[in-house]
């Protein structure tokens, strides 16, 4: 996330606005000062006269208006145009990244993302008001050196200290609005676990004390701490700032006259210059905070960028979507590994090497006890894990990080924690698809707890858990696609409907041609798999043909 690069795709315009608009409004704040100067009796103009000054004046007001309106209204669309392009550009980026790198980022990570990115778009009206400051205080301190340089420095003295100062005590302030970044993506993980563990969190008193005491609160009390610290030394240099200009006006009435000798005329006018320029000089020096912000949120934009393993994705975008043969015939693993770090066990798991097949038609059943790697097998599966080792193959043709998407589009997966969508999506037509889909609801008997929105093109529902994987299930009847992988889907289906799924709905499912991998431990419907695929410490143990009944009692027992 580089601002230069997204800067540079209109650096023509941007800078030229920058030059344009910040001239003209320091040739115009010159002049103006001249002019009052001219009204007080001070110093004449060329070709000005008490006659025409106030035309002058009113010209010069006139053309400084109609150029700053034409050149920030263009800044005011240059900054929204950044904030979308930092905002789509890391969603692009989160929607190509590989499963992996989402779960190490985490969705905590994510959210202070997109509020640096609304921080990033701010930068040109900033970066332009700090331009018009830059030159009028430059406009002021040399009329200032012109008419007493003694005036001139002293200014430039109380600056420079005020900046040193602003610039030590802003090392500090950096730290600790470092700290309270990280205590924001806390903050977002455990709000997380309050809203979507909100039954478990009343489940328990325990529980519910502890998120609230030991995580929620204190992560409050640390934060208000912190923001507390950094709001009071922005206050220090504040007023710092404001009580220096009453130093600058004692030594111009004070000390200028005795020490230096200057004309008590001259002292109104360089009064006058130094009251015109408290505003500018305040708003560059209020730069600093801001830019520490920016640091901040550019430093963890990068961070989260270099994190999204994602950028040869990125550049194809979906890369290679050539058809792989019009019919499917086969998926292949040859000597597949993949290993993670497990956090919980503070151990290494290695799955594989894993070497399978799964034909047209057929429907396989994954069995395995809890960490056997079932869950990771179907990851690498349905292509959200990628082999650290060995190949995939989909009818016969390797899969290659080129045509990875292609692979995932050709799987239909319903997931042990499955997220359904409030918005279609998949953009079904269910109008058009209403004699389709009101079967399919039937068939999932969910006739009556189903709301269809035509006006809205999507599905409304308020379901639970077993009737929101029915719900899945229609979605992936819509899709149609020739692989389904069903993880534990009759987990959560009362007994009868349980049945129904090995007994008829599955047999259904293979009469129009599916491959459905199915990973499940319900060993009373065994026999209804051709085949059963059996998963322990991370290696295939078993994969037996379910012909005849030796095999089954055997897989059954098991």
């Amino acid at each position: 996330m580089n601002l230069l690069t997204v800067l540079s795709k209109r650096s023509k315009w941007f800078y030229i606005s920058i030059i344009l608009l910040g001239g003209i409004n320091g040739i115009f704040n010159g002049l103006i000062i001249a002019l009052i100067q001219t009204a007080l009796g001070g110093a004449k103009l060329p070709y000005v006269t008490a006659n025409n000054a106030w035309m002058i004046f009113v010209g010069l007001s006139v053309t400084s208006f109609v150029i700053s309106r034409v050149f920030q209204t263009y800044m005011i669309r240059l900054s929204n145009e950044l904030l979308f392009e930092f905002e789509t550009s890391i969603l692009s980026k989160l929607r190509f990244a590989n499963y992996e790198a989402l779960e190490k980022i985490g969705q905590n990570r994510v959210y202070t993302a997109i509020g640096d990115a609304r921080a990033l778009g701010e930068i040109p009206n900033v970066f332009i008001g700090l331009i018009n400051a830059a030159i009028v205080v430059l406009v002021g301190i040399t009329y200032l050196f012109i008419i007493s340089p003694e005036s001139g420095f002293s200014l430039l003295g109380i600056i420079g200290v005020l900046l040193v100062i602003y610039l030590v005590r802003n090392v500090r302030i950096e730290k600790e609005l470092n700290v309270l970044r990280d205590i924001q993506n806390d903050y977002f993980r455990y709000l997380k676990d309050l809203l979507f563990g909100f039954k478990e969190i009343k489940m328990s008193i325990k529980r519910n004390d502890n998120l609230y005491n030991n995580y929620l609160k204190d992560n409050r009390e640390t934060g208000r701490q912190i923001q507390v610290s950094t709001s009071i030394s922005y206050l220090d240099n504040q007023l710092s700032g404001s009580y220096s200009w009453y130093i600058i006006m004692g030594i111009i009435l004070f000390v200028l006259p005795t020490a230096f000798g200057v004309p008590v005329a001259t002292l109104g006018t360089i009064l006058f210059i130094v009251l015109f320029l408290m505003g500018p000089i305040t708003q560059l020096i209020g730069v600093i905070p801001y830019y520490t912000k920016v640091k901040i949120a550019l430093e963890r934009l990068n961070e989260l960028d270099d994190e999204v393993d994602a950028r040869v994705r990125y550049n194809l975008e979906h890369g290679d979507l050539t058809e792989i043969n019009a019919q499917f015939d086969s998926i292949r693993f040859e000597d597949v590994t993949y290993e993670y770090f497990d956090e919980r066990k503070q151990k290494a798991f290695i799955l594989g090497p894993v070497s399978v097949s799964f034909g047209k038609g057929e429907l396989i059943f994954i069995t395995g006890g809890n960490g056997s790697g079932k869950s990771t097998f179907v990851n690498l599966l349905t292509g959200l894990y990628k082999p650290k080792e060995g190949n995939i193959y989909l009818n016969g043709t390797k899969i290659s990080m080129e045509n990875y998407a292609y692979y995932c589009d050709q799987i239909t997966a319903i997931f042990t924690n499955n997220y359904l969508f409030e918005e279609n999506y998949n953009g079904f037509d269910l109008k058009e698809m209403r004699d389709r889909l009101d079967r399919y609801i039937t068939k999932m008997r969910l006739h009556e707890v189903l709301e269809i929105d035509e006006e809205n093109n999507r599905i409304k529902a308020d379901l639970s858990k077993g009737q929101q994987k029915r719900l899945a299930m229609i979605y992936a009847l819509m899709e149609d696609r020739k692989i389904m992988v069903l993880d534990e889907w009759a987990a959560e289906q009362d007994p009868e409907f349980r049945a129904f799924f090995y007994e008829k709905l599955l047999p259904e499912l293979q009469s129009m041609g599916k491959t459905i991998v199915a990973i499940t431990h319900d060993d009373a419907y065994y026999q209804h798999a051709d085949r059963i695929v059996k998963f322990d410490f991370g290696k295939i143990i078993s994969d037996q043909q379910m012909k005849d009944s030796a095999a089954i009692e055997e897989n059954s027992n098991a």
